[in-house]
């Protein structure tokens, strides 16, 4: 029996990723002066890459779990 439910998790991050995005356009049309552009720089420019790195490895983990559930013969 599984006691984990990763693919929720990752589309859950998929989707507050796509609000961020969303949420950064409308903030780019308003706030565009350098304070800002050092905000992007440094503090949201990494939030993508991370947030990817983030859900390839929750996806590898599922695919450890998901081996180990079958090598176990759990139903």
């Amino acid at each position: 029996m599984k006691n984990w439910d990763l693919k929720t998790a990752v589309g859950k991050i998929e989707m507050s990723l796509k609000s961020l995005r969303t949420t950064l356009a409308a903030v780019d049309r308003r706030w565009n002066d350098e304070a800002y552009r050092k905000f992007q720089e440094n503090h949201l420019s990494a939030v993508e890459p991370n947030s990817r790195s983030m859900i390839d490895a929750i996806a590898k983990l599922n695919e450890v779990l998901v081996a180990a559930e079958r090598q176990c013969g759990s139903d």
